[in-house]
C-alpha cells in the first residue's frame, strides 16, 4: 500500500538533489557544506536523493547559491521573475545567465558584485548542458567593447563566458584582466609557462605573459573562457 507514496517520495528526492546540486553550482562540496554547518556527507545523500532536508536547510542553502527557493523546493516558480544573481538560475526548461555590465569596471571580483547584473538573460537548459557542456552556474554574459577581436567579434556582441575556465588547457577566447583593463583575447598557452595574448585585429599587436613571473609585480588575471557569442547588427 505504501509503494506508490515511496516512488513518489523517491522521484521528488532525486530532482531535489539535482536542483541542490545545480543550485550548488561551482561551489565544492565541501564547502558548501561548511556554510550550511553540515557534514560533507549529508550534502552527498541530498544531491544523490538518499534524504530529504528540512526547511531550514532548503532556505539555506538558496540563500547561498542564490537561485529561487520556491524553485529549490518545487522545480517551479511562479513568477516569471527571476532575482538578479551573479550565478546563472536555473528553472524549469531554462537557465538564467547573468548579464554583467563591465565596460567600467575593473579590479578583483568583477564578476562578484550583483550590482553589476544588468539582466537575467534565459538559455534552454539542453544548450548549456548538453550542446555546451557546461555542468555548472558559473556563467556570466559580457558585452564585447572596441574593435581588437573584428571581424570575429565587434563592439555590442555578447559572449558567454565559463568562469570555472580559468586556467588556459586549449587555445581560445578568453576574457582576461591585464593592468586594471577587463578585454577579450585569444590566449595561447606556449613553452616555459608563456601565455601568447594575441586580437583577432591585425591592427593590434600579439604579447607575451611570462608564467615565472612574481604575480605581485603584474596585473594580469584569466577571469573565463568564451563559449558562446551573439552576434549584434547595426
Amino acid at each position: 500500500m505504501d509503494r506508490p507514496s515511496n516512488e513518489l517520495r523517491d522521484a521528488y528526492a532525486a530532482s531535489l538533489g539535482e536542483r541542490i546540486r545545480s543550485c550548488r553550482g561551482g561551489v565544492t562540496r565541501e564547502e558548501f557544506a561548511r556554510k550550511l554547518d553540515l557534514h560533507v556527507n549529508t550534502i552527498g545523500k541530498f544531491e544523490r536523493g538518499i534524504t530529504i532536508p528540512d526547511a531550514f536547510a532548503l532556505l539555506r542553502m538558496a540563500e547561498i547559491g542564490k537561485c529561487p527557493a520556491e524553485w529549490l523546493l518545487t522545480g517551479k516558480v511562479k513568477s516569471d521573475k527571476i532575482d538578479r544573481s551573479v550565478h546563472a538560475v536555473e528553472s524549469g526548461d531554462y537557465i538564467y545567465v547573468p548579464h554583467f555590465d563591465v565596460a567600467m569596471s575593473a579590479g578583483n571580483g568583477v564578476f562578484c558584485d550583483v550590482e553589476r547584473v544588468v539582466a537575467m538573460r534565459p538559455f534552454e537548459a539542453k544548450f548549456i548542458r548538453q550542446d555546451l557542456g557546461i555542468s555548472h552556474n558559473e556563467l556570466a554574459l559580457v558585452s564585447v567593447v572596441g574593435n581588437s577581436m573584428e571581424p570575429l567579434l565587434r563592439s555590442r556582441d555578447t559572449t558567454m563566458l565559463d568562469l570555472l575556465a580559468k586556467g588556459v588547457t586549449t587555445e581560445g577566447i578568453h576574457a582576461i584582466r591585464l593592468d586594471g583593463a577587463l578585454m577579450l583575447k585569444q590566449v595561447q598557452r606556449l613553452p616555459g609557462k608563456v601565455l601568447r595574448v594575441s586580437s583577432a585585429n591585425p591592427e593590434y599587436a600579439p604579447f607575451e605573459i611570462d608564467g615565472s613571473e612574481d604575480e605581485s609585480e603584474r596585473d594580469f588575471m584569466v577571469l573565463g573562457r568564451v563559449r558562446w557569442g551573439g552576434v549584434t547588427f547595426n
